[in-house]
């Protein structure tokens, strides 16, 4: 298969993360990134709007011998399930080929890079549950 020497963005057409972020802006981020990075962009692929769907970042997937590698808009946009993100980064890294993620300027080049991500992510979904230190900081001074 031929290398296409570029790296193909990941947009999403759907809310990922509990934010909205226009087409037309993820593009606007991933190309910059790009730039800044030096990274060939060979345009957006657009996931599917449907919830928790895939299906375009699959098919990205079973391309990426043909492509340097993708630009995420954001880490966000990874499955929740983190069997499926190992498949993601597994695959990848036996292509060889990076994996990036514009917003959070992070990139996957090494499966120690996958630890961080998963580590990352981790925290994010625990950030929602930490109780609010305002609210402890006020209860306190009342005591």
């Amino acid at each position: 298969m031929n290398i296409k020497h570029g790296y193909r963005g990941y947009i999403s057409s759907r809310a990922f993360g509990g934010e909205r972020a226009p087409q037309h802006i993820q593009n606007l981020v991933i190309r910059s990134y790009c730039n800044d990075n030096d990274l060939p962009f060979l345009l957006s692929a657009t996931e599917v709007a449907m919830p928790d769907s895939f299906i375009v970042l699959s098919r990205l997937m079973t391309e990426i011998n043909g492509l340097s590698g993708i630009v995420f808009y954001s880490l966000q946009q990874l499955p929740k399930d983190s069997n499926h993100r190992a498949e993601i980064f597994d695959t990848a890294l036996r292509a060889k080929r990076e994996l990036h993620f514009a917003v959070e300027r992070f990139s996957l080049e090494t499966a120690s890079d996958g630890t961080r991500i998963e580590d990352i992510l981790s925290v994010a979904a625990l950030l929602p549950r930490a109780f609010d230190l305002r609210e402890w900081y006020e209860a306190s001074r009342n005591v």
